[in-house]
């Protein structure tokens, strides 16, 4: 298996000159520095090499200790995912370990198992099926297995070449002072060897979006902004990461002129003067359409509540709720002075009319 040593991350030979070693790394380093390459992980870890080996090779001593040690070539390549520590003979007095605990993090964000993004939808319900529940179809746009690459995010190549971002060593390592970490390789997974290209459909993530049907089912009820979650029906996860979770936000579609308490529904029952004084029976119609009758008893107050059984809300064991219907009187407008002598005359024969009476319910 091809190895790689410091000479190789900055494409010298053992014997290049101080000239060359400067040139190669500004060269590099200018192509892959994080800032030209914001959120690449691939540029931000060959980055993290050319410093390590120029930090090396720019070195006189450090050179001469590396050159007699031997260049990793002749190091055996990592064949798993085991991560190895080693103190080192030097140790920078400004180096930060956070540094490395965070190379390492990214380290295992890349290679690691990642969980899913969870998935947002929103499912309308009528405020008459509210009470009993629903069942509605949503369609999703969810990432899912790539059916290209079968969710690996690679496609074989018909000959394996030698990694490119370790060089055929198949490790990765993170040196900060004293400290020295060697990972398997991100990029081949230890193997050393490139088998596959990033997938085209998926870049390489292994996973695709794609158009999907659900069938969701509210609960009964449910009411407006409840959340409920599926869980496992989100994004599919990354590198055999757990699925996300589909949050469904309940919205209820509000029926004009009622509104929902529990149960029940409660309404408005516009009655004319002469009709709450001398009492009438009226047709009412009722949110689902049809129409019932209502008698009207005589003297009948304002906010009178009229209650009508088993006329709200259907509920899933078969049972309904009540309609409570509040009376509203509406007061003539009187513009001629004969009205306006009769109600006078009205208002001397009751003197003492109270302004209000108990309420009451009315039994359909």
């Amino acid at each position: 298996m091809l190895a790689r040593d410091h000479y190789a991350t900055l494409g010298v030979p053992p014997n290049a000159v101080d000239d060359e070693i400067d040139e190669a790394y500004r060269h590099l380093s200018r192509r892959y520095h994080p800032d030209i390459n914001p959120g690449d992980p691939h540029a931000a870890a060959v980055y993290e090499r050319l410093e390590i080996a120029y930090r090396v090779l720019s070195d006189p001593e450090r050179r001469e200790r590396y050159d007699a040690a031997g260049a990793p070539a002749e190091l055996e390549a990592a064949t798993g995912p085991d991560l190895s520590v080693r103190l080192l003979p030097e140790a920078e007095a400004d180096a930060s370990y956070q540094d490395l605990f965070r190379l390492l993090r990214d380290h295992a964000q890349r290679t690691g198992p990642k969980q899913g993004a969870d998935m947002h939808a929103t499912v309308d319900v009528p405020l008459l099926q509210a009470g009993r529940g629903r069942r509605a179809r949503i369609t999703l746009q969810r990432r899912a297995e790539c059916p290209d690459c079968r969710g690996r995010g690679r496609v074989q190549l018909q000959r394996s070449r030698p990694c490119e971002l370790c060089g055929g060593r198949g490790e990765e390592s993170f040196v900060k002072g004293a400290l020295s970490v060697t990972c398997a390789c991100a990029e081949c997974d230890g193997a050393g060897l490139a088998t596959g290209r990033p997938c085209d459909r998926c870049r390489g993530s292994g996973a695709s979006a794609g158009s999907e049907t659900v069938l969701v089912r509210v609960p009964a009820g449910a009411t407006d902004g409840q959340q409920l979650r599926l869980a496992g029906a989100g994004h599919r996860g990354l590198r055999g990461g757990m699925p996300g979770d589909l949050v469904i936000r309940v919205r209820i579609i509000p029926l004009p002129g009622w509104r929902r308490k529990g149960d029940d529904l409660h309404g408005r029952l516009q009655l004319s003067a002469a009709e709450a004084i001398l009492g009438c029976k009226i047709r009412v119609e009722l949110p689902d359409g049809s129409y019932t009758s209502l008698r009207v008893p005589p003297n009948t107050p304002a906010g009178y509540r009229f209650k009508l059984r088993r006329r709200g809300l259907e509920l899933s064991d078969g049972r309904r709720g009540d309609m409570l219907l509040r009376a509203e009187i509406d007061i003539p407008a009187v513009v001629d002075e004969e009205s306006r002598e009769l109600i006078r005359e009205f208002a001397q024969r009751h003197p003492h009319n109270p302004r209000t009476e108990p309420v009451r319910e009315s039994q359909e």
